[in-house]
């Protein structure tokens, strides 16, 4: 069977009552012991090698970054060590030599998959909550200023006639695998776009639109993007993708219909695929989805399933 996927459980206790104490906030982040876990512009702090780990920071070092970062969010707790997370985007990269050291800011999505997968999932939770306060510093409502509160869950906005609080969003979108029978045997329905890797074929994927059941949007998008109609579609498992602030939910649905007629202003080709012919897709010239992507995790279970 495939592996789990990545970037899910933290192992994190997230401290939800807390965080809502600003005085245990503020102590603990003067704490030596205290891991500070770094983000600039959207990358994490880690230490390459052939197994990447997770460069956290603490003691006088944290408290160096601290003074540079712009926002800072707790992330949890693991026995007797608290994590938080720390965004230093508005600084330039000689500002920050002092405390990276032999650690590189990289980008998540080319090391993910490789991380110790906890690591990579605490990497991801943090990524994710920086992104949303760098996105959120002002109010959608009124376009004053927002503050950090409640140890980076809440931000809240300073206009006297507002005062709104504003939590940390994740955009619901469904992907899902279609499948059919056929002379060849069963096949699924993968697709791509102009924009992606030379030869790469996923599955299809869409955000949820307002006032809709995830079920109706995975049998709304498979029709708009390939003209392929759908039923009996089943919840398989849920995957957070901080890239930039997702919540992936995946299905599965069985095709009703043959015929692929796609939307060309979405994708460039979409085709049914054998199991036989996945199996030889490099061959064919062909590539599946990133191997850390529920994309895949979908395809790898259908081939499994033989």
């Amino acid at each position: 069977m495939p592996k789990g996927l990545s970037y899910t459980d933290t192992g994190l206790d997230r401290a939800a009552l807390l965080r809502r104490k600003d005085a245990w906030t503020a102590k603990r982040l003067r704490d030596p012991d205290t891991r500070i876990l770094p983000v600039w512009r959207n990358r994490n702090l880690i230490r390459p090698g052939d197994t990447p780990k997770a460069a956290s920071l603490k003691g006088k070092t944290a408290q160096k970054f601290l003074r540079i970062a712009s926002d800072v969010a707790l992330l949890g707790v693991n026995g007797k060590v608290v994590y938080f997370a720390a965004d230093a985007s508005d600084c330039e990269p000689e500002e920050l030599k002092s405390v990276s050291r032999r650690a590189e800011f990289i980008d998540l999505r080319q090391v993910g998959p490789v991380m110790e997968p906890r690591e990579a999932a605490i990497l991801a939770y943090a990524r994710a909550m920086m992104y949303w306060h760098r996105n959120h510093r002002y109010c959608g409502v009124c376009g004053s200023p927002t503050e950090n509160r409640q140890g980076g869950h809440v931000r809240v906005c300073t206009g006297a006639d507002c005062e709104r609080p504003h939590f940390p969003r994740t955009d619901p979108a469904v992907i899902m695998l279609v499948t059919r029978l056929g002379k060849g045997g069963e096949a699924c329905l993968l697709a791509r776009q102009a924009a992606w890797p030379e030869g790469m074929y996923s599955t299809l994927a869409g955000f949820v639109e307002p006032g809709e059941r995830l079920e109706e949007a995975v049998v709304r998008e498979v029709l708009e993007e390939s003209g392929v109609s759908v039923a009996d579609v089943e919840y398989r498992n849920s995957q957070p993708w901080p890239f930039p602030a997702s919540l992936m939910v995946g299905f599965r649905a069985s095709a009703t219909s043959r015929r692929i007629k796609f939307d060309k202003e979405e994708l460039e080709d979409a085709r049914w695929f054998t199991r036989d012919e996945i199996g030889n897709f490099e061959k064919l010239g062909f590539r599946l989805p990133r191997s850390d992507s529920i994309a895949r995790w979908l395809v790898d279970t259908w081939l499994a399933e033989e």
